[in-house]
């Protein structure tokens, strides 16, 4: 990893780390930003997720905040050293659609909160979308799907090459074969015309 790629990232990562320890050092500063998330969001999940699941999800707001919080240090760590480093984007990715979600203002909302909240949820978007692009980073390398399918038809160029050459080989064989039975079949002519003349010869 080159150095400009490295303080790019440590730059990119650190608005989500500092974020990250405030949320699980003091969840009581971000409850009420995102309770009005959590209570439409829990009980949806409690019934898509299966009865013996359904318990372990967590009600709790500050729960909430503290695991957003955590996938976001985590996330951002992972991304700035490069160890899990298109992990480390997807867990940003995520952790920037639950802010940006708590950031949207409500329906009811006044047109001062609306104008309040616009910046955070532009710099959301802003960030979410920054994740996004980073998860698909490849260096300049290429992606794992192209390197399967360039395997893919390397394989496909060997076994067609081997099969050309069996077919080649199968074919001189085969002419090689009717090569001998020809010759085989002029021998065991010759031969009995041979034998018929002695036949005749004896016989008349």
């Amino acid at each position: 990893m080159s150095l400009l790629r490295f303080v790019a990232r440590s730059l990119f990562a650190s608005a989500f780390v500092v974020d990250g320890v405030k949320k699980v050092s003091k969840p009581s500063e971000f409850t009420a930003e995102a309770e009005a998330f959590t209570e439409k969001v829990v009980p949806a999940l409690q019934r898509v997720v299966p009865a013996p699941y359904s318990s372990s999800i967590p009600e709790s707001t500050e729960t909430w905040v503290r695991v957003s919080g955590a996938a976001q240090v985590a996330g951002g760590v992972m991304f700035a050293t490069g160890l899990g480093r298109r992990l480390g984007a997807l867990l940003l990715a995520k952790s920037s659609i639950l802010n940006l979600a708590i950031a949207l203002p409500a329906k009811d909302a006044s047109r001062d909160e609306k104008a309040a909240a616009r910046p955070v949820v532009l710099t959301s978007l802003a960030l979410l979308g920054a994740s996004m692009l980073a998860a698909r980073d490849t260096q300049g390398q290429p992606s794992l799907g192209w390197r399967a399918e360039h395997t893919a038809k390397a394989a496909e160029k060997k076994i067609s090459a081997v099969g050309d050459d069996f077919s080649k080989s199968a074919k001189k064989a085969i002419k090689k074969a009717d090569k001998k039975s020809d010759e085989l079949s002029k021998k065991a002519a010759k031969k009995a015309k041979k034998l018929s003349k002695k036949l005749e010869s004896v016989t008349s």
